[in-house]
């Protein structure tokens, strides 16, 4: 791998990541006044949840198109940034929510980044052509 692919996939990490936290602020804190187990209303949680997961969804794809290619190194890096994060903010307390909560919230950051990164696995016309040539 050559340095040019490295800072490329350096940059993805960075980029994903820095999307991550401005798409996840809007949805939590500009959207709704911040979510928060213990204060929120169940349907901000339901609501706010979700926008988060389409924030996470909208990081991957901004991951994606700046490494324009299937590089599992990007969504693993960023998989990483955010399970160091989340165990920092339950393990110092910085949340105030239960623990439960905070892995719940953290895995679908996790699981929205995959899907965003992977997106063009769900709209490829080809795929969809060779599942229906495969079925007949």
């Amino acid at each position: 791998m050559n340095s040019k692919n490295i800072f490329r996939i350096v940059l993805a990490i960075i980029g994903g990541e820095i999307a991550l936290i401005i798409f996840a602020t809007i949805a939590q804190e500009v959207l709704f006044d911040g979510i928060s187990y213990n204060s929120s209303p169940i349907s901000e949680i339901a609501l706010g949840g979700l926008a988060t997961f389409i924030a996470a969804i909208l990081a991957g794809i901004v991951a994606r198109l700046i490494i324009r290619n299937k590089i599992n190194t990007v969504p693993w890096g960023i998989t990483v940034l955010v399970t160091v994060e989340m165990t920092y903010l339950i393990l110092t307390g910085k949340t105030g929510d239960p623990i439960w909560f905070d892995i719940l919230a953290g895995a679908s950051l996790i699981i929205g980044i995959w899907l965003g990164f992977n997106y063009p696995r769900f709209l490829s016309k080809s795929r969809v052509t060779s599942v229906k040539e495969h079925s007949h």
